[in-house]
């Protein structure tokens, strides 16, 4: 089954959040799901650790810090057994990121609507272009809107998603909301089902956004499984 990588040589473009949401909505929608957390902050790894001190169950199963010469076994290790393996790499360009764009059924690269943030999402997509070149295949890659302002949309963005356009890059259909929740789950080592209004802001708002970006995500994954 898919993997999809989520990838930016930029830290801070909401990598983990992006992996996270989209591994808990898959989870909750039935499927059964493997993170690999690649990234050495290790964040989804540590929210796991967290809920298993506590007795909690894990809604995915999550791989930790492979070693860069494992990867590629492990994707295709847990693609064969897991209806979606989602992978969360470091904000660096490197052999892992290569590795992992090689076995990718989809790449999503997240980035903020700032001119500076979009160069770098840019610099991404031509890392994609340099890894297909060396497979001698297309990649198939979204660009992802991450930590979206919920209420406007700026000059700014509008610009951006306007040259992204022109530049005839694929945007998923759905972006990122900026919500407190998703920073909510990691403090409270929950998932978006368990937290409470009293814990948290706008969680409502929180869940449909999640659901509408991953069902954004498996349709992009069926169109280029499908080509």
């Amino acid at each position: 089954m898919p993997a999809i990588v989520v990838a930016n040589p930029k830290g801070g473009a909401g990598k983990t959040t992006l992996t996270f949401v989209l591994a808990g909505e898959l989870a909750r929608s039935g499927a059964s799901v493997a993170v690999i957390d690649a990234d050495p902050n290790a964040i989804i790894a540590k929210w796991g650790a967290k809920r298993t001190e506590k007795g909690q169950a894990l809604p995915f199963e999550i791989i930790a810090s492979p070693k860069e010469s494992e990867l590629v076994k492990l994707m295709d290790r847990y693609t064969a057994s897991h209806d979606f393996v989602l992978v969360d790499l470091e904000g660096t360009a490197s052999r892992m990121t290569s590795r992992a764009l090689a076995r990718a059924h989809l790449a999503l690269i997240p980035f903020n609507l700032s001119p500076i943030d979009a160069e770098l999402a840019a610099n991404a997509v031509a890392l994609i272009h340099e890894e297909a070149e060396a497979l001698g295949r297309p990649i198939a890659f979204r660009l992802v809107r991450s930590r979206d302002n919920a209420a406007i949309e700026t000059k700014t963005a509008k610009r951006i998603v306007a040259a992204i356009s022109d530049a005839d890059l694929p945007l998923l259909s759905t972006g990122l909301v900026e919500r407190a929740a998703y920073r909510d789950i990691f403090d409270f080592s929950a998932t978006l089902e368990e937290l409470e209004d009293g814990q948290t802001s706008g969680l409502a708002a929180a869940r449909r956004n999640a659901l509408e970006v991953a069902r954004a995500v498996v349709e992009a994954v069926q169109m280029e499984m499908t080509r």
